[in-house]
């Protein structure tokens, strides 16, 4: 499948069902696979498991996002997003560093470049990354500044916006989406199956 096909696939899919589960803990996973969540994140794992919880969401008819930086193991370098996309099978990865995003889009792999928008000078110095980088997607923590930072992100970037970090309640995932965010990413399991 294309790059672009992939990246409408993955816009589509988040309309429907726009909570991206966020694994942290393995034994989730049961609940995860379950899930009606289209879009997971494996944001816990090592060199020695990616590959089958990979394999694991494929099975369930899930997009898998690997959090490369979160992985045990695994390199922050070409090698790794290689390893990510050849061996393990991943759809897209999820980072903060524009340099692991660049070869994500190398790899035709859906990039979701992460920011940390926690104060002023944080969202100024990452402008300037994510021009460098230009992800699928952006993702910004925490996601309970959506209402500050999408009209901000939206001066400046086109890309679909992604908010995560302490969403803990449905009525915080619906003021992210609210606000023009297309999907929340969280390991709030009890946000999973949130019927929106």
């Amino acid at each position: 499948m294309a790059h672009t096909e992939r990246k409408t696939q993955l816009l589509n899919l988040l309309q429907n069902h726009p909570v991206i589960p966020s694994l942290r803990r393995e034994e989730q996973l049961p609940f995860l696979l379950k899930s009606n969540a289209r879009v997971a994140l494996l944001s816990s794992g090592s060199i020695f498991n990616i590959e089958s919880l990979v394999q694991e969401l494929h099975r369930a008819g899930k997009v898998a996002l690997v959090h490369i930086d979160l992985i045990d193991g695994l390199g922050r370098d070409a090698a790794a997003v290689r390893f990510l996309k050849e061996k393990a099978g991943a759809d897209g990865i999820v980072t903060p560093n524009r340099h692991l995003i660049s070869e994500g889009r190398k790899e035709h792999l859906i990039t979701i470049h992460r920011l940390f928008a926690h104060d002023s000078p944080s969202l100024e110095s990452g402008l300037k990354v994510l021009q460098m980088s230009n992800p699928d997607f952006i993702e910004f923590l925490p996601g309970m500044m959506a209402s500050r930072v999408i009209p901000f992100l939206r001066q400046h970037f086109s890309q679909p916006l992604i908010g995560a970090g302490l969403v803990k309640t449905p009525e915080e995932v619906m003021a992210i989406l609210k606000a023009g965010a297309v999907a929340v990413n969280t390991s709030a399991d009890a946000l999973w199956n949130l019927k929106l």
